[in-house]
C-alpha cells in the first residue's frame, strides 16, 4: 500500500503497535518460505506475509527499525518494498526506505554470498532468523529465497542473489552504493541490476515521465490522483502516479498516488492497445487519463512498460504492457480491491500488465462468480419485513455491480451501487445478475426498500433463480 517512508518511520518510533505474533490477521496468511542453497533447514520456519510491516502490526524497534546492534530484534522481520530511489527504478527497499543491493562477485547458482568479514561491515547482509517473517510489498514471493552464510545466519535472496544494505547510505532513498567498485548495484524486484529510469517528455504524447512519487517531485497534491472531482477534469489529469505494491493480499499490483488499486479488463486488447470500456462501463470503471502536459510518476513500475492509447472519445488513457488502466467506482478507500474478479473479466494489474490473482488462482473479492443464490449459503427466504433480516444477519456496507445479463454479462451494460442504507436501483428492469462485495445485502422489489425482499450473502449469477430477475427496485446495505 501507498505510504510515505519517512512518515512511517516516525509513526513506528513514536507509537507501539500489536505484537508480531499477531501478524497476518488482515493483510496475508503466513506461508512457508522457499530457501536458497544451504538455507533449507533454517528457512523452513520463516514465513511470508503480504503488505508492509506496519500494516501487519509489527512492534516498534524491531526488524528494519531495530538498532542493528540488537541482532535478535533486527532479525525478527524483513520488509521488501518495490519502489524507486535517487533516479533508480524499479528497486527494492527495506521497511525503513533504504535501498538494497546485490554484489557481482556473489553467485546465484547456487546462491552464495562472498561478502564476509570487513566486507559485511561495509555491506551489512539482510538477514532474518528462524521463526522470523518477511513482509512483501510489491516483491513477488516466488523471487525471494534464503542462503546460509559462513557465520550460520540466514540471508535473504532476490532472484537468487543475496541482498545487502550499504553503510554509506545515511538517509532513506539514497543510492550511494550504486556502481561502487563496478560490482555493487541496487537490486530490482526480480534480482537484476537497477538502472536509471527513463525521464523526460515523450515527443509523441507530450506526457512527461518522472521517477519517484508525486510528493517527492513536488506535485500539487490537490490535483492528479488526489483530486476529488470527476476524473475527466483537467485538474485530475495533471498527474498520475504508478506505484508497485500490494493490496488485500494481492501482490505485486499497481496502485495510483492515492493508494487506489488499478485494474485491467480482459475484453480490452494489448496488441494494439485498445479500450473496449466506454459509456456506462467507463462510469463504473473510470479510465486513468492523461493529456499533453500531464506527468506520470513511476515508483517501482518500469517506465518502458507504460504507454498511452487514444480512446473512442479522443481522450488519452494510460497503459501498462499494452493493457488500458482503470479505477473501480466501488473502491472507496486506499487498498480496496472490490473490483478484483468482477464478471470474471476485471483484475488488478501487475507492474508488467498481467492480471493478478490471489493465492489459489480464484478472484479475491466476492465479485467472483458464486453458486446460485437460491442455496442456503447465499440467500434467505423472501420476506416482507423491513427490520432485521432473517437469521439475524448483519448487513454489510459494501458495493454491488448490477449486470443486465445472467452470469455477470453486460448485453445492455452494467452499473454500480454502494451503501450505506437503502439505495435505489436506477434501472430495475435491466438487472439479471448481481456481483456483491462487502455483503450481505437485502434486495427489495419495491422502491425505498419496501415490498418483498431477500437477503443475499454472495454474488448471484442468475436472479431468476431466486425470483428477482429484472425486479430489484432497491437494495439495503448496512447503515454504518
Amino acid at each position: 500500500m501507498l505510504r510515505t517512508r519517512v512518515a512511517m518511520l516516525a509513526a513506528l518510533v513514536a507509537t507501539g503497535v500489536a505484537a508480531l505474533t499477531a501478524c497476518g490477521s488482515t493483510a496475508g496468511t503466513p506461508s512457508a518460505a522457499p530457501a536458497g542453497a544451504g538455507g533449507a533447514e533454517l528457512a523452513s520456519s520463516v514465513n511470508f506475509l503480504t503488505g508492509t510491516a506496519q500494516e501487519n502490526g509489527a512492534p516498534q524497534n524491531t526488524g528494519d527499525f531495530a538498532d542493528p546492534a540488537d541482532t535478535d530484534a533486527a532479525e525478527q522481520w524483513v520488509e521488501l518494498d518495490a519502489g524507486s530511489a535517487s533516479g533508480l527504478n524499479p528497486v527494492v527497499l527495506n521497511g525503513k526506505g533504504f535501498l538494497l543491493y546485490r554484489f557481482d562477485k556473489d553467485s546465484p547458482k547456487p546462491p552464495t554470498s562472498n561478502c564476509n568479514g570487513d566486507c559485511a561491515k561495509t555491506w551489512p547482509p539482510v538477514t532474518v532468523k528462524a521463526g522470523g517473517k518477511v513482509f512483501l510489498n510489491g516483491v513477488d514471493k516466488n523471487d525471494v529465497g534464503f542462503v546460509k552464510r559462513q557465520d550460520g545466519t540466514l540471508q535473504v535472496t532476490i532472484g537468487n542473489w543475496p541482498v545487502y544494505k550499504f553503510s554509506g547510505d545515511s538517509q532513506p532513498g539514497q543510492a550511494k552504493g550504486q556502481g561502487v567498485g563496478g560490482t555493487w548495484f541496487g537490486v530490482t524486484p526480480e534480482g537484476g541490476k537497477a538502472q536509471t529510469s527513463q525521464e523526460g517528455t515523450d515527443p509523441t504524447t507530450g506526457v512527461d515521465y518522472k521517477t519517484g512519487t508525486a510528493k517527492e517531485n513536488g506535485a500539487d497534491l490537490s490535483q492528479g490522483d488526489d483530486y476529488k472531482g470527476p476524473r475527466t477534469d483537467d485538474a485530475a489529469m495533471k498527474w498520475v502516479q504508478l506505484t508497485r505494491g500490494s493490496a488485500g493480499g494481492l501482490n505485486p499490483i499497481v496502485h495510483d498516488g492515492a493508494g487506489m488499486t488499478l485494474y485491467r479488463f480482459d475484453k480490452d486488447s494489448p496488441k494494439p492497445p485498445t479500450s473496449n470500456c466506454n459509456g456506462d462501463c467507463a462510469k463504473t470503471w473510470p479510465p486513468v487519463l492523461v493529456k499533453p502536459g500531464s506527468r506520470i510518476f513511476v515508483n517501482g513500475v518500469p517506465a518502458a512498460k507504460i504507454g498511452i492509447l487514444t480512446r473512442a472519445d479522443g481522450t488519452r488513457q494510460v497503459t501498462i504492457g499494452g493493457w488500458a488502466l482503470y479505477r473501480f467506482s466501488g473502491d472507496k478507500k486506499a487498498g480496496d480491491i472490490n473490483g478484483e474478479g468482477v464478471g470474471g473479466t476485471w483484475f488488478a494489474i501487475s507492474p508488467t500488465g498481467g492480471k493478478v490473482l490471489p493465492k489459489g488462482g480464484a478472484p479475491a473479492s466476492s465479485g467472483q462468480a458464486a453458486p446460485p443464490a437460491s442455496s442456503s449459503s447465499t440467500a434467505t427466504p423472501p420476506s416482507s419485513s423491513t427490520t432485521t433480516p432473517p437469521g439475524g444477519v448483519t448487513l454489510g456496507n459494501g458495493s454491488a455491480i448490477l449486470d443486465s445479463g445472467i452470469n455477470f454479462s453486460e448485453p445492455n451494460g452494467s452499473f454500480g451501487v454502494s451503501g450505506p442504507g437503502c439505495v435505489a436501483n436506477p434501472q430495475p428492469t435491466q438487472v439479471s445478475s448481481i456481483q456483491l462485495s462487502g455483503g450481505p445485502v437485502k434486495l427489495w422489489k419495491g422502491p425505498n426498500c419496501t415490498g418483498q425482499s431477500m437477503v443475499i450473502t454472495a454474488s448471484v449469477p442468475d436472479l431468476s433463480k431466486i425470483g428477482f430477475d429484472k425486479q430489484v427496485a432497491s437494495i439495503r446495505f448496512g447503515d454504518k
